[in-house]
């Protein structure tokens, strides 16, 4: 027994969308917990490996923010683009 195309690519479609929204949720999250490190990191210094640490910080939230920007829009249209 098959199923229809158009089925498959619904179903497909619903499965994409709630990924979309799981991922711009959990970045919209972590660009706001984030940042929670950064007080801790210059209190003990950017020498070295805290240094390196706090470049990556950085950078994951930088990503964390582009990714997660939309997700409020994204969850009260009930859309997932």
């Amino acid at each position: 027994m098959s199923i229809p195309a158009s089925t498959r690519f619904s179903s497909g479609r619903r499965i994409a969308g709630l990924m979309t929204v799981t991922v711009k949720a959990a970045a919209f999250w972590a660009a706001i917990a984030i940042p929670a490190a950064y007080p801790v990191l210059l209190y003990r210094g950017l020498d070295g490996t805290a240094g390196l640490l706090f470049v990556g910080l950085l950078f994951a939230n930088a990503i964390a923010l582009a990714l997660g920007h939309d997700y409020k829009r994204s969850v009260t249209d009930g859309s997932s683009q």
